[in-house]
Protein backbone atom coordinates (compact mmCIF):
# COMPACT_ATOMS: atom_id res chain seq x y z
CA UNK A 1 0.00 0.00 0.00
CA UNK A 2 0.97 3.36 -0.46
CA UNK A 3 2.68 4.98 2.88
CA UNK A 4 0.48 8.42 2.09
CA UNK A 5 -2.30 6.59 1.69
CA UNK A 6 -1.77 4.26 4.51
CA UNK A 7 -1.04 6.80 6.83
CA UNK A 8 -4.19 9.00 5.65
CA UNK A 9 -6.33 5.43 6.38
CA UNK A 10 -4.58 5.19 9.95
CA UNK A 11 -5.56 8.93 10.83
CA UNK A 12 -8.93 8.00 10.13
CA UNK A 13 -8.74 4.26 11.98
CA UNK A 14 -8.12 5.51 15.29
CA UNK A 15 -10.98 8.30 15.69
CA UNK A 16 -13.39 5.40 13.97
CA UNK A 17 -11.79 2.92 16.33
CA UNK A 18 -12.31 5.33 19.39
CA UNK A 19 -16.14 6.32 18.71
CA UNK A 20 -17.16 2.15 17.10
CA UNK A 21 -16.13 1.34 20.98
CA UNK A 22 -18.17 3.95 22.90
CA UNK A 23 -21.39 3.29 20.76
CA UNK A 24 -21.20 -0.46 20.78
CA UNK A 25 -20.67 -0.13 25.16
CA UNK A 26 -23.76 2.18 25.02
CA UNK A 27 -25.45 0.03 22.97
CA UNK A 28 -24.72 -3.22 24.88
CA UNK A 29 -25.90 -1.32 28.45
CA UNK A 30 -28.94 -0.45 26.95
CA UNK A 31 -29.67 -3.69 25.50
CA UNK A 32 -29.17 -5.36 28.79
CA UNK A 33 -31.01 -3.01 30.58
CA UNK A 34 -34.51 -2.61 28.19
CA UNK A 35 -33.58 -7.27 27.90
CA UNK A 36 -32.76 -6.62 24.04
CA UNK A 37 -32.23 -10.32 23.05
CA UNK A 38 -30.06 -12.82 24.73
CA UNK A 39 -28.30 -11.33 28.03
CA UNK A 40 -25.64 -13.48 27.64
CA UNK A 41 -24.76 -12.60 24.22
CA UNK A 42 -25.14 -8.75 24.74
CA UNK A 43 -23.03 -9.07 28.09
CA UNK A 44 -19.90 -10.40 26.06
CA UNK A 45 -20.64 -7.66 23.19
CA UNK A 46 -20.18 -4.87 25.84
CA UNK A 47 -17.50 -6.53 27.71
CA UNK A 48 -15.90 -6.60 24.28
CA UNK A 49 -16.21 -3.00 23.13
CA UNK A 50 -16.52 -1.42 26.54
CA UNK A 51 -12.29 -3.21 26.74
CA UNK A 52 -11.01 -1.25 24.15
CA UNK A 53 -12.72 2.08 25.56
CA UNK A 54 -11.64 1.84 28.61
CA UNK A 55 -7.78 1.11 27.28
CA UNK A 56 -7.78 4.46 25.91
CA UNK A 57 -9.66 6.58 28.55
CA UNK A 58 -7.11 5.08 30.64
CA UNK A 59 -4.20 6.58 28.28
CA UNK A 60 -5.76 10.27 29.54
CA UNK A 61 -6.69 8.76 32.89
CA UNK A 62 -3.55 7.69 34.07
CA UNK A 63 0.22 8.52 33.09
CA UNK A 64 0.72 5.55 30.79
CA UNK A 65 4.44 6.51 29.41
CA UNK A 66 4.50 3.16 27.65
CA UNK A 67 2.79 0.04 27.09
CA UNK A 68 3.62 -3.54 25.69
CA UNK A 69 4.15 -4.08 22.15
CA UNK A 70 0.78 -6.75 22.03
CA UNK A 71 -1.04 -5.55 24.66
CA UNK A 72 -1.89 -9.12 25.83
CA UNK A 73 -4.00 -8.43 29.50
CA UNK A 74 -6.66 -6.19 27.05
CA UNK A 75 -6.25 -8.56 23.91
CA UNK A 76 -6.98 -11.74 25.64
CA UNK A 77 -9.96 -10.50 27.30
CA UNK A 78 -11.36 -8.78 24.09
CA UNK A 79 -10.78 -12.14 22.68
CA UNK A 80 -12.53 -13.83 25.58
CA UNK A 81 -15.41 -11.91 25.33
CA UNK A 82 -15.46 -12.21 21.81
CA UNK A 83 -15.68 -16.19 21.18
CA UNK A 84 -18.06 -16.07 24.44
CA UNK A 85 -20.58 -13.93 22.40
CA UNK A 86 -20.13 -15.93 19.32
CA UNK A 87 -20.40 -19.77 21.40
CA UNK A 88 -23.26 -18.46 23.18
CA UNK A 89 -25.45 -17.21 20.41
CA UNK A 90 -24.85 -20.58 18.43
CA UNK A 91 -25.63 -22.45 21.69
CA UNK A 92 -28.88 -20.31 21.94
CA UNK A 93 -29.74 -20.41 18.73
CA UNK A 94 -30.05 -16.90 18.94
CA UNK A 95 -30.12 -15.03 15.77
CA UNK A 96 -28.62 -11.36 16.74
CA UNK A 97 -26.15 -8.81 14.81
CA UNK A 98 -24.63 -8.66 18.45
CA UNK A 99 -22.03 -11.56 17.75
CA UNK A 100 -20.96 -9.51 14.68
CA UNK A 101 -20.77 -6.28 16.93
CA UNK A 102 -18.17 -7.84 18.95
CA UNK A 103 -16.06 -9.91 15.69
CA UNK A 104 -15.74 -6.03 14.74
CA UNK A 105 -14.35 -4.74 17.81
CA UNK A 106 -12.06 -7.51 17.57
CA UNK A 107 -11.08 -6.67 14.25
CA UNK A 108 -10.54 -3.46 15.02
CA UNK A 109 -8.57 -4.01 18.09
CA UNK A 110 -6.40 -6.59 16.52
CA UNK A 111 -5.76 -3.75 13.94
CA UNK A 112 -4.79 -0.71 16.30
CA UNK A 113 -2.23 -3.32 17.99
CA UNK A 114 -0.81 -4.73 14.45
CA UNK A 115 -1.11 -2.58 12.07
CA UNK A 116 -1.59 1.15 13.15
CA UNK A 117 0.83 1.27 16.13
CA UNK A 118 3.57 0.50 13.99
CA UNK A 119 5.67 2.93 12.66
CA UNK A 120 7.62 1.26 9.82
CA UNK A 121 11.20 0.58 9.14
CA UNK A 122 13.67 3.66 10.71
CA UNK A 123 17.07 1.94 10.23
CA UNK A 124 17.24 5.12 6.72
CA UNK A 125 16.28 7.98 9.55
CA UNK A 126 19.36 9.96 10.36
CA UNK A 127 19.60 10.06 14.13
CA UNK A 128 22.51 7.49 14.72
CA UNK A 129 24.10 6.26 17.14
CA UNK A 130 28.01 7.31 17.37
CA UNK A 131 27.06 10.45 14.25
CA UNK A 132 27.07 13.60 14.73
CA UNK A 133 23.49 15.16 14.57
CA UNK A 134 22.42 16.94 11.40
CA UNK A 135 22.44 20.85 12.37
CA UNK A 136 18.37 21.34 13.03
CA UNK A 137 16.64 25.40 13.77
CA UNK A 138 13.94 25.16 16.33
CA UNK A 139 12.23 28.13 18.04
CA UNK A 140 11.14 28.27 21.71
CA UNK A 141 8.03 29.23 22.81
CA UNK A 142 9.06 32.76 22.91
CA UNK A 143 9.61 32.76 19.01
CA UNK A 144 13.29 32.94 19.80
CA UNK A 145 15.24 31.09 17.18
CA UNK A 146 18.38 28.81 17.91
CA UNK A 147 20.05 25.99 16.21
CA UNK A 148 21.38 22.98 17.26
CA UNK A 149 25.04 24.06 16.87
CA UNK A 150 23.98 26.63 19.62
CA UNK A 151 24.70 23.20 22.12
CA UNK A 152 27.78 22.66 21.44
CA UNK A 153 29.37 22.26 25.18
CA UNK A 154 26.48 20.96 26.31
CA UNK A 155 25.08 17.21 26.66
CA UNK A 156 21.33 16.99 25.59
CA UNK A 157 18.48 14.37 26.04
CA UNK A 158 16.31 15.37 23.62
CA UNK A 159 12.76 13.86 22.56
CA UNK A 160 10.85 14.58 19.69
CA UNK A 161 7.19 14.02 20.69
CA UNK A 162 3.61 14.32 18.82
CA UNK A 163 2.34 17.05 21.01
CA UNK A 164 0.08 17.39 24.42
CA UNK A 165 -2.65 15.91 23.08
CA UNK A 166 -1.13 12.69 22.91
CA UNK A 167 -1.30 11.34 26.33
CA UNK A 168 1.99 8.47 25.83
CA UNK A 169 4.17 11.46 24.81
CA UNK A 170 3.15 13.80 27.96
CA UNK A 171 3.30 10.70 30.18
CA UNK A 172 6.55 10.24 28.73
CA UNK A 173 7.97 13.50 29.51
CA UNK A 174 6.46 13.63 33.09
CA UNK A 175 7.77 10.35 34.01
CA UNK A 176 11.24 12.38 34.05
CA UNK A 177 10.80 13.71 37.13
CA UNK A 178 11.34 10.42 39.07
CA UNK A 179 14.45 10.71 37.79
CA UNK A 180 16.08 14.08 38.40
CA UNK A 181 19.56 12.65 40.04
CA UNK A 182 20.33 11.01 37.14
CA UNK A 183 19.42 14.09 34.91
CA UNK A 184 21.86 15.88 37.08
CA UNK A 185 24.47 12.76 37.35
CA UNK A 186 25.37 12.64 33.75
CA UNK A 187 24.73 16.57 33.50
CA UNK A 188 21.82 16.18 31.03
CA UNK A 189 19.78 18.85 29.70
CA UNK A 190 16.20 17.92 28.85
CA UNK A 191 15.21 19.03 25.45
CA UNK A 192 11.49 18.37 24.13
CA UNK A 193 10.27 18.94 20.55
CA UNK A 194 6.99 18.85 18.79
CA UNK A 195 5.61 20.63 15.86
CA UNK A 196 2.72 22.66 18.20
CA UNK A 197 2.18 26.09 18.14
CA UNK A 198 4.14 28.41 20.46
CA UNK A 199 1.44 29.37 22.89
CA UNK A 200 0.27 25.38 23.21
CA UNK A 201 4.22 24.49 24.16
CA UNK A 202 4.23 27.28 26.88
CA UNK A 203 0.83 26.00 27.81
CA UNK A 204 2.12 22.82 28.22
CA UNK A 205 4.96 23.49 29.77
CA UNK A 206 3.36 25.68 32.36
CA UNK A 207 1.12 22.88 33.45
CA UNK A 208 4.04 19.98 33.55
CA UNK A 209 5.83 22.78 35.47
CA UNK A 210 9.28 21.23 34.73
CA UNK A 211 12.53 23.36 33.99
CA UNK A 212 12.97 21.92 30.66
CA UNK A 213 13.10 23.57 26.84
CA UNK A 214 9.77 23.48 25.21
CA UNK A 215 10.96 23.98 21.69
CA UNK A 216 8.77 24.26 18.33
CA UNK A 217 9.61 22.73 15.60
CA UNK A 218 7.92 25.35 12.97
CA UNK A 219 6.47 23.09 9.76
CA UNK A 220 7.70 20.00 11.26
CA UNK A 221 11.62 21.65 9.43
CA UNK A 222 13.84 19.25 11.66
CA UNK A 223 11.90 16.40 11.41
CA UNK A 224 11.96 16.31 7.54
CA UNK A 225 15.66 17.26 8.04
CA UNK A 226 16.42 13.93 10.43
CA UNK A 227 14.00 11.89 8.68
CA UNK A 228 11.22 11.19 11.33
CA UNK A 229 8.43 13.05 10.03
CA UNK A 230 5.29 11.12 10.12
CA UNK A 231 2.97 12.65 7.88
CA UNK A 232 -1.33 12.91 8.86
CA UNK A 233 -0.33 11.18 11.93
CA UNK A 234 -2.46 13.07 14.09
CA UNK A 235 -5.88 11.63 14.50
CA UNK A 236 -8.43 12.67 13.04
CA UNK A 237 -11.01 15.29 14.74
CA UNK A 238 -7.81 17.00 16.82
CA UNK A 239 -6.78 19.31 14.17
CA UNK A 240 -9.77 21.31 15.32
CA UNK A 241 -7.86 21.86 18.34
CA UNK A 242 -5.13 23.74 15.90
CA UNK A 243 -2.75 20.48 16.15
CA UNK A 244 -1.10 20.27 12.67
CA UNK A 245 -1.69 17.10 10.81
CA UNK A 246 1.88 16.20 10.66
CA UNK A 247 3.83 14.82 14.01
CA UNK A 248 7.03 13.55 14.38
CA UNK A 249 7.71 9.73 15.05
CA UNK A 250 8.48 9.56 18.79
CA UNK A 251 11.97 9.64 18.58
CA UNK A 252 14.42 10.19 21.97
CA UNK A 253 18.30 10.85 21.88
CA UNK A 254 21.03 11.76 23.61
CA UNK A 255 24.07 14.41 22.62
CA UNK A 256 27.31 14.43 24.12
CA UNK A 257 29.44 18.05 24.05
CA UNK A 258 30.76 17.82 20.72
CA UNK A 259 26.78 17.05 18.77
CA UNK A 260 27.32 13.52 18.45
CA UNK A 261 24.60 10.91 19.42
CA UNK A 262 25.57 8.51 22.64
CA UNK A 263 22.02 6.58 22.71
CA UNK A 264 19.15 6.73 20.24
CA UNK A 265 16.06 5.16 20.14
CA UNK A 266 13.47 5.05 17.15
CA UNK A 267 11.41 2.75 18.30
CA UNK A 268 8.99 1.47 15.83
CA UNK A 269 5.62 0.83 17.42
CA UNK A 270 4.33 4.41 18.80
CA UNK A 271 2.93 2.64 22.77
CA UNK A 272 6.96 1.68 23.19
CA UNK A 273 8.69 4.31 24.89
CA UNK A 274 11.95 3.66 26.10
CA UNK A 275 13.02 3.27 29.88
CA UNK A 276 14.78 6.48 31.70
CA UNK A 277 16.59 3.72 33.91
CA UNK A 278 17.74 1.92 30.60
CA UNK A 279 18.49 5.05 29.01
CA UNK A 280 20.89 6.34 32.03
CA UNK A 281 22.03 2.27 32.06
CA UNK A 282 23.08 2.64 28.38
CA UNK A 283 25.15 5.56 29.32
CA UNK A 284 26.81 4.06 32.12
CA UNK A 285 28.42 1.56 29.88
Amino acid sequence: MNKELENKLKSWFLTLLVTYSVVVTALGVYALVVGLGSSSVWLAVTVAAAQIALYFARLYLVQVPRTSPGLAGFSVGIFVATLYSVYTSYQEQVASAAPLLALLSLSGWMAYVAWYSDLGDRRKEKVKEGKKLPKITLEDYEGNKLSSEDWAGQKRLVIFYRGNWCPICTAQVKELEKFEKELKEFDLRVTLISPQSHEKSRKHAQRLGMDYDFLVDVNNEAAKILGILHTDGLPKGFEVLGFDKDVPKPTTFVLNEAGKVVYADLTENYRVRPRPEDIFAALRK
